[in-house]
């Protein structure tokens, strides 16, 4: 698992994104910033992608995690 400042650091910059109204996602499936903060810090051997959704007025609606896999 990574350190506890780096799950920190990461919850704080999800939590404040999810207050300005941009959606988490995790896999597919909504998750709280708690939550992927989480499981981003705890599965060092998966390499998580964000991929950040543009609302049409040009804002951040939804960060989404998807695992990439190594083959």
């Amino acid at each position: 698992m990574l350190g506890d400042d780096v799950l920190r650091d990461m919850k704080e910059r999800l939590e404040k994104a999810a207050k300005g109204g941009t959606e988490l996602y995790l896999d597919g499936r909504p998750v709280s910033a708690d939550e992927l903060a989480w499981a981003c810090c705890v599965n060092e051997e998966a390499v998580y992608m964000p991929d950040y959704v543009l609302s049409q007025d040009g804002k951040l609606a939804q960060l989404r995690y998807d695992r990439v896999r190594q083959t």
